[in-house]
């Protein structure tokens, strides 16, 4: 009677703590965001966000984003004129970018298919090598007295 109910006990503690370890292994994060305003004139106001998280280990990550001000003045033709410029030079670095990977990939793949040409030509070789040395045989036992 004793030894039932201690093992019931003991099934009902390790039930329980089965049913426990899993909410007790979930990790726990909490999360804080600051956001704070320069109180200066509209043309000059600066946004800073701060974001801090912390995770139940204890270690906190910290980021911070600072947002420039916005320029709401128009663009004067030579600042249109000096972005269409760089627009266009950036343009053409990518299409050369584009190039060289392209002819990177075509030499890549040349090399591979001489490789495998080469390959190729020696196991020939190593054919004829072994049938030169077939015949050489052949040769040497026919002229064998027997």
């Amino acid at each position: 009677m004793n030894s039932r109910k201690l093992t019931a006990a003991v099934l009902g503690s390790l039930v329980v703590l089965a049913i426990s370890l899993p909410a007790v292994a979930q990790s726990t994060t909490q999360s804080n965001t600051t956001t704070t305003q320069d109180s200066q004139p509209a043309a000059s106001q600066t946004t800073t966000t701060t974001t801090t998280t912390q995770d139940n280990s204890g270690q906190s990550n910290s980021a911070q984003d600072t947002v420039p001000p916005a320029t709401s003045a128009p663009m004067t033709k030579s600042e249109m004129k000096a972005q269409r410029k760089q627009q266009k030079q950036q343009e053409k670095a990518a299409e050369a970018s584009a190039k060289a990977n392209k002819d990177r990939a075509e030499a890549q793949v040349d090399r591979a298919k001489a490789q495998k040409s080469e390959a190729k030509a020696d196991k020939n070789e190593a054919d004829a090598l072994k049938h030169e040395h077939d015949a050489t045989n052949a040769t040497e036992k026919a002229n064998a007295p027997q």
